[in-house]
Parts: structure tokens; C-alpha cells; sequence
């Protein structure tokens, strides 16, 4: 990538789509929105500014939008671009653009063997070897989809936000049902990782990353009554991270 050049970072995911300018392989202001209001205007304040752009989506229909409405080339991330990661995986077309970005994020930080934690609309755990392989994952359902799904599948639970939790047992429906979705989001995330430390890295400690909107919110969780860390680094921003890597390795 050439020093001078700008170029757009965009994360499309199903819950929020994050855009930012890059220069001179730094990131700037980092601009958040619920992917359901992006329209052709969202990045008109990027025309005529930016020499092009690389995209994670996940979400087709606003890879209709984008393609109408941008105005500089664009580089869409999928498992034929260069990365930076070897894939050993049996269907590579079949993983996201974001868990790419990630991965490329990691391997780039050189901080390897890694898991990459993602709290997104769903958590979803990325193994990478010490090799720079990607070797598969774990997909569950995130909490605000969790959340999502208890009032909608019954009769009387209330929609909850999500909400930093101090105690182990709740005062009211929404209480009990934050701690409990938060309880089980620590407790997947350590369960998880021992089972992929055991079969996949003989018990060896790979190096944890998190990202996500929620991923701050579980790593203080963890730590609580002085529980052990979850997570070794919370990266609110490793999948545009990841995106600049891959900008850079596909000039």
C-alpha cells in the first residue's frame, strides 16, 4: 500500500457496521452505526476522500447498497484475498469476512498460537496455530441475541439490556436475566478454551484476544472477586485492524 494513500475500512455486521479512514498505516475516527439505518448517504462523507476500500460484510443486502453508493474501488474480504493466514479448514468460502479480518489481525501481531473471542450479534471463537494456520471455530448465540430470543419465545420476560453486573443473584427479571447471561457468556468463554487448549495445543496456553461490543464488559466479569482474566487483550478495533493488514497486503 502505497504511504499516501487513504483508504475506507469497513466492517459490516449484522448488528452494527463500523467505517473509519486509513493513513499511513494508521486507523482514524472510528464511525458506528445499527447496520439496519446504513443507506447510500451513510459514507458520503468519505467521497472523493479515500482511494479505496476494503469491506468485511455479512450481510448481503448491504453489499447492494455499498457497491451503488461508493466511489472508489473496493476490495471485498473473503478467503481468496491475501491475508496473511493459511487456511486449513474443509470449505473456506464458508468462513465470514469479519473472522477473517481477525485472523489476519492476529497473525499480523504476530502473537500466535491465538483465540479470537468475537461478541457479536453471535460469539464466535477463531483458532489459529502457531503457524499461522486457521484451523475452524466455535459459533453461539450472542447476548443481545440471547437476550432477543427469551422475550420473544415467551410470555412475560421483558426485553433486557445488557448491563455490568455486581452481584450473583438478581433483585428482578431483568436483574437475574442480565447476571445470567453474563455468567454463562464467562463461563462459555472459559470452558471453551480449556477444550480447544486440550485437544487442539496439548494443554499449552494460546494467546486470547477479544473484540466485540461486549467483550469489556465479560473481561471485567472474569475478574471479579478476584476471579482469573479471561481474555490476555481486549481489541475493540482488531477487525479493522485486520482490514488494514489485508489492505496492505493487496495493494
Amino acid at each position: 500500500m502505497l504511504k499516501k494513500e487513504t483508504v475506507l475500512l469497513i466492517d459490516v455486521s449484522n448488528s452494527f457496521t463500523k467505517f473509519a479512514t486509513a493513513r499511513n498505516g494508521f486507523i482514524g475516527r472510528v464511525t458506528r452505526m445499527p447496520t439496519t439505518e446504513i443507506t447510500p448517504k451513510s459514507f458520503s462523507v468519505t467521497k472523493g476522500k479515500t482511494d479505496r476500500a476494503v469491506i468485511s460484510s455479512v450481510v448481503p443486502k448491504i453489499d447492494n447498497i455499498l457497491s451503488r453508493s461508493l466511489t472508489c474501488p473496493a476490495l471485498w474480504v473473503d478467503h481468496r484475498v491475501q491475508s496473511g493466514i493459511r487456511i486449513n479448514y474443509p470449505k473456506p468460502s464458508s468462513i465470514g469476512a469479519d473472522r477473517l479480518a481477525n485472523a489476519a489481525a492476529a497473525v499480523a501481531g504476530k502473537k500466535l498460537p491465538a483465540i479470537i473471542v468475537d461478541f457479536g450479534t453471535a460469539v464466535t471463537f477463531d483458532v489459529i496455530d502457531n503457524d499461522g494456520y486457521y484451523l475452524g471455530g466455535i459459533i453461539a448465540p450472542g447476548l443481545p441475541t440471547a437476550a432477543s430470543a427469551l422475550h420473544e419465545r415467551t410470555a412475560l420476560l421483558p426485553m433486557t439490556r445488557i448491563r455490568k453486573i455486581s452481584a450473583s443473584v438478581g433483585k428482578s427479571t431483568e436483574e437475574a436475566i442480565q447476571i445470567g447471561l453474563l455468567l454463562g457468556a464467562v463461563g462459555l468463554v472459559r470452558e471453551a478454551v480449556t477444550r480447544i487448549r486440550k485437544e487442539l495445543f496439548h494443554g499449552k496456553k494460546p494467546i486470547l484476544i477479544a473484540t466485540g461490543g461486549d467483550a469489556a464488559l465479560v473481561g471485567k466479569l472474569a475478574l471479579q472477586d478476584g476471579g482469573k482474566a479471561v481474555f490476555d487483550r481486549v481489541d475493540p478495533l482488531l477487525t479493522l485492524r485486520g482490514l488494514l493488514v489485508i489492505a496492505e497486503k493487496n495493494p
